[in-house]
């Protein structure tokens, strides 16, 4: 597989407090990249700066074979890069269907509105929303929220789709719903990188996994190598590793 996305040297400061140092981050096209570490450990801040919501303090971002570093969000979305939040927040005063147009409207392929409406719709399909499409946002339960966001994320057509712990808070069935849908993602060709701090839901998808410590590299390589660690285990997993 080819390489889609290629971090190096990754940097981070907000003033004195380091949060990312050197961190080097790599996804092949097609897959699942799992993303762990304790709480505050670098995940989401490494993830907003491949989203560009982030500029980097040093280090180079390259993607689909350009050097992204200086882009801004809109570019990136419009390279190919979406993203989802921990807390959804969806645009309240328009409904679910226009909520995930918007995306369309502004993603890799701008679309007229009209056409924005038919892909939204598509979307909500693939996520299981369908008939909630003409509802208001407000009227949707924490998981819709959440299928919701990625939705929007997939509206916008990409190439990778950066997931933000999609499953937090949700109970075992709707969990599963979730873990099935991005699977689902890989074999229609999207590489996903994934934050979760459910070892089982994260070892269970991906393809490969790198865990953050205090900002940096800790471990890398496949599920069963990483989670028998035992510099992961000491640092992140404790006794969870083997259960």
């Amino acid at each position: 597989m080819s390489t889609i996305l290629e971090c190096r040297g990754i940097t981070k400061r907000f003033g004195g407090i380091v949060a990312l140092q050197n961190v080097d981050f790599e996804v092949r096209s097609g897959q699942i990249v799992g993303l762990v570490g304790p709480n505050g450990s670098g995940k989401t801040t490494l993830l907003s700066c491949i989203a560009g919501s982030l500029q980097l303090t040093a280090g180079e971002i390259h993607f689909a074979g350009n050097n992204i570093t200086k882009q801004k969000p809109h570019r990136r979305a419009h390279a190919g890069i979406a993203r989802t939040f921990q807390v959804p927040r969806p645009l309240p005063s328009f409904n679910v269907v226009e909520n995930v147009a918007v995306s369309a409207m502004f993603g890799r392929d701008a679309m007229p509105k009209a056409s924005a409406v038919l892909r939204a719709r598509e979307v909500l399909d693939q996520v299981g929303l369908g008939s909630h499409a003409d509802s208001s946002v407000a009227s949707l339960t924490l998981h819709e929220r959440k299928f919701l966001e990625i939705a929007r994320a997939l509206a916008l057509d990409p190439k990778l789709i950066l997931l933000d712990e999609v499953l937090g808070g949700l109970n075992p069935s709707e969990a599963a719903e979730g873990m099935a849908l991005i699977a689902s993602l890989r074999e229609a060709g999207v590489s996903v990188v994934y934050i979760e701090h459910n070892v089982k839901a994260v070892s269970s998808l991906a393809d490969y996994m790198y865990v953050l410590n205090q900002g940096g590299n800790l471990a890398q390589g496949a599920p069963a190598e990483v989670l028998s660690d035992q510099r992961v285990i000491d640092a992140y997993l404790g006794g969870a590793a083997h259960a």
